[in-house]
């Protein structure tokens, strides 16, 4: 197998847009490499981060590869050249299981791209695009990202602000639809965190705008979303179970006493949460002493980051063990394969034979470094079958 890639690594995104393939590009680019006689099959996949092609076939796979490339994106391939990843055999191989079990990416570990390696997998098996060394390969990776997903924590423990104040949302105990108000949601974080929130059934947000011009750069479904004047935020906040604020603002969002005349009348002792990712703090610590609130702010977050930082550590040691047993499994199996075919051939050819004419003629033919490997194996072989 072979692969070129475009990365994070060594092109930015101006550049990775350029090499990005669109669903004709990609067609257009299966054509060419088969009407090239040399490419046997070939996966394209396209992510923000990276635009990879795998292929299998001879020697000239890459450069007919290159030059449909080059072709397509009408680039010179010197320029081309300039940004491209090589990869052939084994390491073509052990990138594959990288990239899909997240040891490739910008953050490390990280599992939405199982599903883009699926996915480009399954449209080009679905094209008959997929030969059976990428059939195999892809199948492999896939199975060995699954399982590190399963029998690690890498994939339950996250790092950033956002999908930590998330959890955080998804475990407060709410009676029926969780509402949620978010302050601040059109700026990056607020946008960031009402993404992640709305990802889960059961929760209505409320956020709070500063211009009635103000727009999501998102389109979430349905009537989840309700947005309001930054100014009639209290009017809002005694019906809310969780508030957040991630502002710019150089002034407390939400004071003690206006929080606690929103909350008069509404339940007022009822569990409500509060949670400040702004630097300098958008909330007044003093709110945390209401009946029945608990605010968490920004170091509280930062702690759990760090936490989470040193057990994913430890968490990617076993997935790195896991990814090298899988990936040597499927190394073996692309190499034995070709034999099964050959066995009658093989039992023609050592007809007659005594196994000692065989070692002796191995021992012969073979250096030293060589023949120990044999040896070895012979002496595994032996024990193998006494166990059998």
């Amino acid at each position: 197998m072979y692969c070129i890639s475009v990365s994070y690594k060594k092109a930015p995104a101006e550049i990775r847009g350029r090499f990005a393939f669109d669903a004709r590009e990609k067609e257009a680019l299966a054509g060419m490499l088969r009407e090239s006689g040399t490419v046997d099959g070939c996966v394209v996949l396209c992510t923000c981060n990276r635009s990879e092609v795998y292929l299998s076939g001879g020697k000239a796979a890459i450069r007919a590869l290159q030059e449909a490339v080059a072709s397509i994106k009408a680039v010179p391939q010197q320029e081309l050249l300039k940004y491209l990843n090589i990869y052939s055999g084994e390491r073509a191989t052990a990138h594959l299981f990288k990239v899909c079990c997240g040891f490739d990416s910008m953050v490390l570990g990280e599992d939405e791209i199982l599903g883009q390696v699926r996915d480009a997998y399954q449209a080009a098996l679905e094209k008959k695009h997929v030969d059976y060394e990428l059939n195999v390969l892809f199948q492999r990776a896939i199975a060995c990202a699954k399982r590190i997903r399963t029998d690690t924590r890498i994939s339950t423990t996250p790092l950033s602000v956002a999908t930590l104040v998330a959890n955080e949302v998804f475990h407060f105990p709410a009676q029926g639809i969780k509402r949620v108000m978010i302050i601040g949601i059109t700026g990056k974080m607020g946008t960031t965190i009402a993404k992640n929130i709305l990802a889960k059934p059961g929760i209505q947000v409320t956020g709070t705008v500063r211009s009635h011009h103000a727009v999501l750069d998102f389109a979430p479904k349905g009537d989840r979303v309700k947005l309001v004047d930054y100014r009639d935020r209290y009017q809002y906040m005694g019906e809310m179970d969780i508030v957040i604020s991630a502002t710019t603002s150089p002034h407390y969002t939400i004071t003690r006493d206006e929080l606690a005349r929103a909350m008069a009348g509404r339940e007022p002792d009822r569990p409500r949460l509060l949670i400040d990712v702004a630097v300098p703090l958008d909330m007044d610590p003093e709110a945390a002493k209401l009946p029945g609130v608990t605010l968490r702010d920004i170091d509280y977050f930062d702690t759990l980051s760090k936490n989470n930082e040193q057990i994913r550590l430890k968490e990617l040691d076993r997935a790195r063990a896991i990814m090298e047993e899988d990936l040597d499994g499927a190394v073996k199996e692309i190499l034995f394969h070709p034999y099964i075919g050959r066995l009658a051939e093989l039992r023609t050819a050592f007809a007659g034979r005594s196994p000692e004419s065989l070692l002796f003629m191995i021992r012969d033919r073979v250096d030293s470094e060589e023949l120990k490997v044999v040896l070895k194996v012979l002496d595994g072989l032996e024990t193998w079958v006494k166990e059998a």
